[in-house]
């Protein structure tokens, strides 16, 4: 996030009447004593390396380099700490500039650690302590007072930053309590530091420095395995979620949420490759689906196009690293990606992209654990290719072609299902029955009524929404899902399916004696409206509403109309 506008001007205006006014009141009332510039040096570049090389804890970083800097402030006092922290935390923020937010985050961590000096200072002094006493009892309870009143000020102030810049995430008891007693930890390592300075000089830094950085590095590794091990665990247990589905759209609904469950991404797309076409087939934000971009990607062709290309997976931590190759319209927050392709029998099927708001969201290893998860979902989805392959036949009405009932009845209680997960916001039906469908089989015969409804039927496929279901209820009644509709927008396409069948020419075939006469015949429909979770969020219900509406709503009114379920 970018802080601009008046917030930035009061962050900044803050930020000149503290920091810099502080600095220099500090530097005249109280001017720094007879310093080791050797020692201050040092506590300088031993406090940047701990913020650059944190400790890694449950997926954390944990940043000690008080560790560093209170030692200066227990040796020559509240000066010397200012302008030791303050070189470290300006330092630091420039070494990560490419994370993007740079003034404000120099602003508001200058601001925030220079009140965090100068309140800590003076819980320190209110404790009865003096800076560069040996008396061990006042010295451990003045710093005790300089630790807690750190560590309360500091999770305040960086709450604040999470609340501004929208990063905020609620902390568990546990984290809350871990995050205190990793604070109060610096006041015997801190004060054993003192100590050893003072008796034995700069050898304390490398009696300190050394194992502190080796602690770092081993927790660092341990961490990274720890991560890399539970990342893995998570991916064998949504494989075998994925392989006990046998439905393409649950399969892929639930690769797309856990995916972007697991990396905690913002975005995720789904491709499909088709005749070397890269085209995109799914599209959640924020685990939610939504419509995705209409663009046919060839290979090298934007970011995921590259994955026809070359069949090698991508990261992007930061924005400007990938925003010039895209061709479509992509999300203003998007500043992570990670790209990796999607392949069955040595050939790219597909691709999938995630993408998150945050910088740096990404890690190397993710690669490698997407494309494990990959690949459970590429097995999953053939599978279910297969088995709705071989389920098809028995799931057609041989009549029509449309689905049949036992598949109509199967596929609304997935849509539902999906409803009740988040991934749809709502669903609708339509139900639509051919007004006075009798005088047809009476007038033409049985067989002209049967080729009325395959003309009917071929007619209702081709209007059938992208993501939609058209099944043969039953007789002379068809039956439409259609997710992601509301009740209005259902019956806005009811009242325009009805519209087309009124003007629509039915060709039938009369018997004479001289052999057959084609003639044309014209039908009215009556449709039926219900929707999801509005009026219900139980599949046979929603279907009984949709019936209901059809024939009070419609029938019974006239006929040649639409009708919506009303409570």
């Amino acid at each position: 996030m970018k802080l601009t506008g008046r917030p930035f001007l009061i962050l900044l205006l803050l930020w000149t009447l503290i920091v810099p006014a502080g600095t220099v009141y500090l530097l005249t009332a109280h001017p720094l004593p007879d310093v080791n510039w050797l020692w201050l040096g040092l506590s300088a570049i031993f406090g940047f390396f701990s913020i650059y090389f944190p400790i890694i804890y449950n997926g954390k970083s944990i940043v000690l380099f008080v560790w560093f800097t209170l030692p200066v402030f227990l040796l020559y006092g509240l000066t010397a700490e200012v302008l030791v922290t303050q070189l470290i935390v300006i330092t630091a923020v420039l070494s990560k500039a490419h994370t993007g937010d740079v003034l404000y985050r120099l602003l508001y961590n200058s601001l925030a650690y220079f009140l965090l000096s100068f309140l800590s200072a003076a819980a320190f002094a209110l404790a009865g302590a003096e800076v560069g006493s040996l008396a061990f009892g006042s010295l451990v309870t003045g710093v005790i007072a300089y630790q807690v009143v750190y560590s309360v000020l500091y999770d305040a102030i960086f709450k604040l930053y999470g609340t501004l810049t929208r990063r905020m995430r609620r902390n568990t008891m546990r984290e809350t309590l871990f995050h205190y007693f990793r604070l109060l930890l610096v006041v015997p390592l801190a004060v054993s530091l003192y100590y050893m300075l003072m008796f034995y000089g700069a050898i304390g830094y490398v009696l300190i420095g050394i194992p502190f950085f080796l602690m770092t590095y081993l927790l660092r590794v341990n961490g990274q395995r720890e991560d890399l091990t539970g990342f893995i665990q998570a991916a064998g247990k949504i494989g075998q979620q994925l392989a006990a589905m046998t439905r393409g759209n649950e399969i892929n609904e639930e690769y797309l949420t856990k995916a972007s469950s697991l990396f905690s991404a913002d975005y995720i797309y789904l491709y499909d490759a088709y005749e070397g076409w890269l085209e995109p087939r799914y599209f959640y934000a924020d685990g939610k689906k939504q419509t995705p971009p209409t663009v046919r990607l060839a290979a090298g062709q934007g970011i995921a196009g590259r994955l026809l290309s070359g069949e090698t997976s991508e990261l992007f931590t930061r924005r400007e690293q990938w925003i010039r190759q895209t061709v479509t319209v992509v999300p203003e927050n998007l500043e992570s990606l990670m790209c990796i392709p999607l392949i069955r029998h040595q050939k790219v099927v597909g691709g999938v992209v995630l993408g998150s708001s945050k910088r740096n969201s990404f890690k190397e290893f993710h690669l490698n654990v997407l494309d494990l998860l990959s690949s459970y979902f590429v097995v999953a989805a053939e599978k279910a290719k297969y088995i709705e392959e071989a389920e098809q036949e028995s799931d057609m009405c041989a009549l029509t072609g449309l689905y049949n009932y036992r598949y109509l009845e199967r596929q609304l209680e997935s849509e539902i299902a999906a409803l009740k997960r988040g991934s749809i916001d709502q669903v609708a039906l339509v139900m639509l029955d051919i007004d006075h469908f009798k005088a047809v089989n009476d007038t033409y015969g049985h067989e002209n009524g049967n080729r009325v409804l395959q003309q009917l039927s071929r007619l209702l496929k081709e209007q059938c929404p992208s993501g939609g279901t058209a099944a043969r209820y039953g007789g002379e009644e068809f039956v439409y899902i259609l997710p992601g509709y509301s009740k209005e927008k259902a019956a806005a396409f009811a009242e325009m399916l009805r519209q087309l069948i009124e003007k629509t020419q039915m060709t039938i075939q009369s018997h004479l004696d001289k052999g057959l006469l084609e003639e044309t015949i014209t039908l009215t429909s009556s449709l039926g409206v219900a929707a999801s979770p509005e009026d219900t969020d139980e599949a046979m219900v929603l279907l009984r509403n949709a019936d209901r509406a059809l024939y009070i709503g419609a029938k019974q009114s006239g006929r040649n109309r639409v009708g919506v379920y009303v409570k």
